[in-house]
């Protein structure tokens, strides 16, 4: 065992689509992937983010933690950011206790609900100056306790008891943060079954997040209707013909995905310009994909026709050595491994 801590991290993912699990432990040269593994999930046990199926997503759970030992490992999980609130938000030069103490006050005008009935984290993201005054730049994250209730109960049906709760999109940033430069605007897309999480990063701070309920699910249910299959025959139809091509070389898929993809992408535009109104940024210098959807074939060259932004997939991979036989494997399914690669790795380096 590493003195100071478990011998592993496990990275849960319960995703719209599937449930998936790897198990990172930490070496002498840096994190080691040492297994991962996936369980697919039926249509509808969970939607927008919240379990609607906790038997089936429990039986999921259990089928990809076969294949890992929980022996001495803690466990790290992710709720969906579409269920959570994130904002922005300038506070006073505070020590770390006075800051936790106020920042529940500062909650309650961002925050829908009674504020008994939320949890509430936050992160310290940089130091300002605001009108010559020093001040902090924090992250504000509140989620409902009844869904964080939701998932922990569907997590101890399954015989696991989470050390750590994060957040999807936070998630996502840490599996690519290797791969994001420290200098300019970087959007950092991830499109799962169920959300598309957008986030952007300024210098190397967190500057925005948005979640959509646009994404590869979407896709789906259009070639479902279209061509008259059940929503698996239809997701297999996505996998295996899907392409984002321009209009001389559509074909029937093809061209009933542009639907939805056309649609993600005015999202994405419309969120970018939000941003830079608000933030006072000429352009978004480069964008980052991830999640599932992100591999479906010419998906980065069409968005970077249509937004003018230089598009290429992450790698959530980068700076994690892998130790596992199955490789090939791996890396066909590494886009759909993000958040709980991203989960893992912030267990064996923080």
């Amino acid at each position: 065992m590493i003195f100071g801590g478990p011998p592993s991290i496990i990275g849960i993912d319960i995703g719209t689509g599937s449930i998936k699990a790897v198990q990172v432990k930490k070496g002498p040269s840096g994190p080691q992937l040492t297994n991962f593994t996936i369980a697919p999930l039926a249509e509808g046990a969970i939607v927008d983010g919240q379990i609607t199926d906790s038997v089936t997503v429990t039986e999921a759970i259990k089928e990809v933690m076969t294949s890992i030992s929980k022996k001495g490992s803690d466990i790290y999980v992710s709720i969906s950011g579409q269920n959570v609130i994130a904002r922005f938000i300038p506070m006073p030069f505070l020590s770390d206790d006075d800051l936790a103490n106020s920042i529940k006050y500062e909650a309650e005008q961002y925050v829908p609900y009674a504020i008994d009935d939320v949890s509430i984290s936050f992160s310290k993201l940089a130091e300002i100056e605001n009108e010559g005054a020093k001040q902090l730049y924090v992250l504000l994250v509140v989620a409902q306790k009844e869904l964080i209730g939701s998932f922990m109960g569907t997590l101890q049906g399954a015989g696991i008891s989470p050390a750590v709760m994060d957040v999807d999109c936070f998630a996502v940033l840490n599996a690519l943060k290797e791969s994001i430069p420290d200098e300019g605007v970087i959007s950092v897309i991830d499109i799962g079954a169920g959300i598309t999480s957008i986030n952007i990063i300024k210098e190397g701070v967190l500057q925005f997040t948005r979640n959509i309920p646009i994404a590869g699910n979407n896709i789906t249910m259009v070639i479902q209707n279209v061509l008259k299959l059940d929503f698996e025959q239809a997701e297999n139809v996505k996998t295996e013909e899907g392409i984002a091509v321009m209009d001389d070389e559509e074909n029937e898929v093809s061209e009933v995905i542009r639907t939805i993809i056309e649609e993600l992408t005015s999202e994405i535009r419309r969120s970018f310009d939000f941003y830079k109104a608000q933030h006072r940024v000429g352009a978004i210098d480069k964008i980052l994909l991830s999640g599932g959807t992100s591999k479906l074939k010419n998906l980065d060259v069409f968005m970077a026709n249509e937004l003018g932004i230089e598009v290429e997939l992450g790698d959530p991979l980068v700076g994690i050595n892998v130790e596992i036989p199955e490789q090939e494997l791996l890396y066909e399914n590494v886009l759909e491994l993000t958040v709980a690669l991203g989960l893992a790795v912030r267990g064996v380096t923080e």
